[in-house]
């Protein structure tokens, strides 16, 4: 039986310290501003981690933080030993979800539209990982908020493209993908090619409705809601 109480308990839902806490805040700019090749030189002059704590919302009230790696930077000896060692930590947060609102996993063949099958247990989360080729992964984790969008991509040729036809509505999720790392020059990267294998935990179906009939349909590959990107220290400047 899941010990549901211990997800609230400060301990589980606070990410533990980077061994380089003093340089998370030196100045680096972001991929807007400079190349990827200058942003990683001034990772390795300054130490500055590759990472950084990320809030992931559970609802209104509550949040727990991950440690989520930055876009364009390199991963520090420093920042994937932390990542190993949160990981557990991660996992049994993300396996309370799983076996409270059941996951569906996906890859890139897999068929998005219609009814899926959910899984309620982390563990056969991980052994869909692995027949992907995933005996060793990292996370990285978004928290969708509800999103209602017009939709104007499934229009039939009897309907005008300047109107839409549908809505789109998908409820509050997580989005997970397991990612790769490779060793690079003073650290390591997330794979650049990567085999695209994710899990995605719901707190509602995602469907969408045709305006004229009503009639709705269940899909997981609207992908209308955008993550909340809630960083410390904020990576974009």
């Amino acid at each position: 039986m899941i010990d549901f109480d211990s997800l609230i308990h400060e301990e589980v839902l606070l990410a533990p310290p980077h061994p380089l806490e003093q340089n998370l805040e030196l100045p680096i700019p972001d991929y807007r501003s400079a190349s990827v090749q200058e942003i990683r030189e001034i990772q390795r002059r300054d130490r500055i981690p590759g990472v950084v704590k990320r809030f992931v919302f559970l609802d209104a009230d509550t949040f727990w933080e991950y440690w989520w790696c930055v876009p364009g930077r390199i991963l520090l000896p420093e920042d994937v030993e932390l990542l190993a060692r949160d990981l557990s930590r991660v996992e049994n947060i993300l396996a309370k979800l799983i076996w409270l609102f059941g996951g569906f996993c996906f890859t890139k063949n897999s068929h998005r539209d219609g009814e899926q099958i959910p899984i309620h247990n982390w563990q056969d989360v991980i052994k869909f990982a692995q027949q992907q080729g995933f005996e060793s992964y990292f996370l990285d984790i978004d928290f969708m908020p509800l999103a209602i969008k017009h939709d104007f991509r499934h229009s039939t040729s009897d309907e005008t493209d300047s109107q839409a036809s549908h809505i789109a509505v998908e409820p509050a999720h997580w989005h997970i993908e397991f990612l790769r790392l490779i060793p690079t020059l003073g650290g390591f990267e997330l794979q650049d090619q990567k085999i695209v294998c994710s899990c995605q935990i719901w707190t509602g179906k995602p469907f969408l409705k045709h305006l004229a009939s009503g009639i709705s349909s269940t899909r997981y590959d609207l992908w209308v809601a955008r993550p909340m990107d809630i960083t410390q220290p904020p990576w974009l400047k």
